[in-house]
């Protein structure tokens, strides 16, 4: 092999390795404006030129090696969050921008890392599924008949979740029929229990479904100018609510034929220590739930805990949006301590923590309005989920500014 042989292949090894790491990265559930800097970064430390480009479904790569030019388009699957992924990949980035390890040996790394099977079989994943959603109907407020609602809805949608893999056909109607699932299981409760709060467990039981989280990131990404990617997941968004809200339509009319005989049963209180054992469980799932590393637990349940109680507290003499706003700037500040400290993505708590004050039942409720002909309570609604959402946008933006994120 002659040295200019030897030139085009270490050009080839490095342009296919930048392309991986976009695609990897993108569909460990990267948002757009963290995906453009990181590859960038990664460029500049390289010692090429890259662009980039980036939507929910595809990057768009213009790289010059040696000024010659070349423009990819590349298409990638839509997956869930998966923080032991992000951690790894970053790993591989660190170790060849600090020249530990060469551009061959890196993209080894990135292939073996795509190809590792998921740590959390799809067993736990149904049960730890319905451990978060019964969690969190304690967290908000259930007792026990609404945590075991919400507990058997979560069983139900992921179960139906693990069916997917089976018939991959359903996954257009999969929102649709979690919905219809949850609302008749919640009105058969609201049947059987007296004084059993339905939207507690309903909500609860579809919260990790309903798009508050994909909504306040396409904030983010409108707000940091990537106006294309944050319309795309906006309008995700926006459709995933109307599915539910259609799906709670069509299953209040299903269960309205069921022969139900209203009983009066009641349950036995829960203790008030209930609310401390929940916000164990809750982290407990969102580590299997993100594909986060076991050893990561603690940290996510301190981000729970750090978004939750800061809220709680600064609710009591502070509007909901400026509480939410002052609960995120900690959480991130917490965060990117983290992150310095520890050399890890800031996401392993961020994500977590912010799911706990995503404003995801609102835009529950304002669709559910808007369905029924509530225009003006639905539109009030939507207002207050968009305020809500921005004050956490702003709170995370503040706290970068204060502290920035070692990745």
């Amino acid at each position: 092999m002659t040295a200019s042989d030897s030139i085009l292949k270490g050009e080839s090894v490095t342009l296919r390795f930048v392309l991986l790491a976009a695609k990897s990265l993108h569909e460990s559930g990267l948002p757009a404006h963290r995906l453009e800097e990181t590859l960038e970064r990664l460029c500049n430390k390289l010692g090429i030129y890259g662009e980039f480009f980036t939507t929910p479904g595809s990057i768009f790569a213009s790289i010059t090696i040696n000024e010659v030019t070349q423009s990819h388009m590349i298409k990638v699957n839509h997956s869930d969050l998966n923080l032991e992924k992000i951690d790894a990949i970053e790993d591989v980035l660190d170790q060849i921008m600090d020249l530990k390890i060469t551009s061959e040996d890196a993209l080894l790394e990135l292939k073996k890392i795509q190809s590792r099977k998921n740590r959390y079989s799809s067993t736990l994943m149904i049960l730890f599924f319905a451990i978060s959603t019964g969690s969190a109907a304690c967290v908000f407020g259930g007792g026990l008949p609404e945590i075991t609602c919400a507990f058997l809805i979560g069983l139900g949608i992921g179960g139906l979740n693990t069916l997917l893999f089976i018939i991959p056909r359903l996954e257009k109607i999969f929102v649709l029929l979690s919905a219809i699932w949850a609302v008749s299981i919640s009105t058969t409760f609201g049947f059987y229990f007296k004084n059993f709060q339905q939207d507690i467990a309903t909500i609860c039981g579809l919260i990790l479904l309903i798009p508050g989280f994909s909504f306040t990131v396409s904030i983010t990404e409108m707000v940091n100018n990537h106006l294309i990617a944050g319309l795309s997941r906006f309008t995700n968004a926006f459709i995933t609510f109307v599915m539910i809200a259609i799906g709670i339509a069509v299953g209040t009319k299903l269960i309205g034929h069921a022969p139900l005989i209203q009983s009066n049963h009641s349950w036995m209180a829960l203790p008030n220590w209930k609310e401390w054992l929940a916000l164990v469980f809750v982290p407990l799932g969102f580590v299997v739930l993100f594909k986060a590393k076991p050893k990561d637990f603690i940290w996510i349940m301190l981000a729970c805990w750090c978004s939750y109680f800061t809220y709680k507290l600064s609710v009591q003499s502070l509007s909901p949006p400026i509480a939410v706003c002052l609960a995120s700037f900690f959480l991130g500040i917490v965060s990117n301590i983290f992150s310095r400290i520890k050399n890890r993505n800031g996401s392993v708590m961020l994500v977590p923590g912010m799911i706990l004050l995503v404003p995801g039942s609102l835009g529950f409720f304002s669709i559910s309005h808007l369905v029924n002909s509530n225009i003006i309570a639905g539109l009030e609604t939507a207002l207050s989920m968009l305020t809500t959402s921005m004050a956490l946008v702003f709170g995370i933006i503040f706290s970068n500014i204060l502290i920035q994120s070692k990745r």
